[in-house]
């Protein structure tokens, strides 16, 4: 059974592709690897937490090691960033792609002004999480990894 607007209009299949999820899994799995190495970083940045002691490796942390540390940090923050940069544009230009191909696709419709008020805001809302805030909270973590660490910054 075709999905239906309040007016009886089946929704066609660009609008469709709108409105489903627009990462593909690998992307989500760059975005999570970003948030999730950002977290870490700045956890041990603002809060002090750094490990002084890992047993089941049998390594402790010196002081003078937890530069090196956030070194290590830093740099698999740089590659969650890049990665998902490079991930998440292949899905942007993917849905440029199916817009451009569509006759009446969202984007048409949006500049024509015939989408609705909350229909845009969903998808600018949807763009903003998915893409914009990751992207940003990652380089506010490499920032603040590489101040703490080039000594320009205290923690």
């Amino acid at each position: 059974m075709p999905l239906e607007t309040p007016d009886l209009e089946e929704i066609k299949p660009q609008w469709r592709a709108r409105l489903e999820d627009a990462l593909s899994p690998s992307t989500r799995g760059m975005r999570r690897l970003l948030l999730v190495v950002s977290t870490v970083s700045l956890v041990a940045i603002i809060l002090g937490l750094f490990p002084t002691k890992i047993e089941a490796l049998g390594i402790a942390i010196e002081s003078k090691n937890q530069r090196d540390l956030l070194s290590l940090l830093g740099l698999v923050n740089v590659y969650a960033l890049v990665g998902f940069l490079l991930y998440g544009s292949s899905d942007i230009l993917l849905q440029l792609r199916v817009q451009s191909n569509a006759s009446k696709g969202y984007v048409h419709e949006f500049v024509k002004g015939k989408a609705l008020m909350s229909e845009s805001l969903n998808y600018f809302l949807r763009f903003a999480f998915d893409f914009l805030i990751p992207v940003g909270y990652g380089a506010y973590a490499l920032y603040r990894v590489y101040g703490v660490v080039s000594g320009r910054l205290t923690p």
